[in-house]
């Protein structure tokens, strides 16, 4: 008797509530289908994010490897493009931004190029940077009397006369370095702020290995004299004064 009392209370609850029920039957389906949509949409634009293409950005880099202190040209480059994100802080993105460039250490192949790796001479406190290759700095100290009264500054171009015992016997002077460039002064390579007259110098000069050696040897025989080019002369180095001249009349 209970039991079919039980049965009819649940079966008049289903007569009552049936479309109750159907609403959540339909509700959740609808929620179950519309959550499958929506992982189903993002998978997919994952997806296409993920196949579409990296940006690139150009990049310069060492198609050889360069020298510390090596000119930098053209034929040295290569320009390559990589994702944006691998581009590192102060590239170069054309070759024509590295004219007049060096490099200021060593760069192996395939290296792109940054900022701090590279100078330009003219504007860089380096003074292995303004040897030409195949010579070497030399320093030269000259008391005041010797160094056109300190005035001489970077830059300048320079004569040296040394006085030497010529073969006969007889004393000469001649100019035996001529258009000879001074690299710095005094350790600077920019022109003094105070004056320099009658002060002591110190000239640093890039010869080849033959003139250096020419310049020790003639330190070692006695003092050397150093004159004052004109700017961008190009005249003939004098002839050697010896003492037989003393001795030539006036014309």
């Amino acid at each position: 008797m209970g039991n079919t009392v039980s049965r009819d209370r649940i079966g008049s609850f289903f007569r009552i509530n049936r479309w109750l029920l159907v609403g959540l039957i339909v509700l959740g389906a609808a929620v179950y289908f519309s959550s499958r949509y929506v992982s189903q949409v993002g998978v997919l634009n994952n997806s296409a994010v993920s196949s579409r293409p990296a940006s690139l950005s150009p990049v310069v880099v060492a198609s050889t490897t360069l020298g510390a202190y090596s000119v930098i040209t053209p034929n040295d480059l290569t320009v390559e493009q990589v994702p944006k994100a691998d581009v590192p802080s102060g590239a170069f993105t054309s070759v024509s931004q590295l004219a007049g460039h060096w490099a200021s250490e060593s760069i192996a192949q395939g290296v792109p190029l940054v900022a701090s790796e590279v100078f330009v001479p003219k504007s860089a406190n380096v003074l292995a940077s303004r040897i030409h290759p195949g010579n070497m700095a030399v320093d030269l100290p000259l008391s005041a009397t010797d160094v056109v009264d300190g005035l001489v500054e970077p830059g300048d171009t320079v004569s040296i006369f040394a006085t030497i015992t010529e073969k006969n016997g007889q004393q000469a002077t001649e100019d035996f370095l001529n258009q000879v460039k001074v690299l710095a002064v005094n350790g600077s390579m920019s022109p003094a702020t105070t004056s320099t007259v009658g002060q002591n110098l110190t000239l640093i000069l890039a010869l080849p290995p033959h003139q250096v050696s020419e310049l020790l040897f003639m330190q070692q025989k006695g003092a050397v004299e150093v004159v004052l080019d004109a700017p961008h002369a190009r005249t003939s180095p004098p002839r050697p004064f010896n003492t037989s001249q003393w001795q030539q009349p006036i014309p």
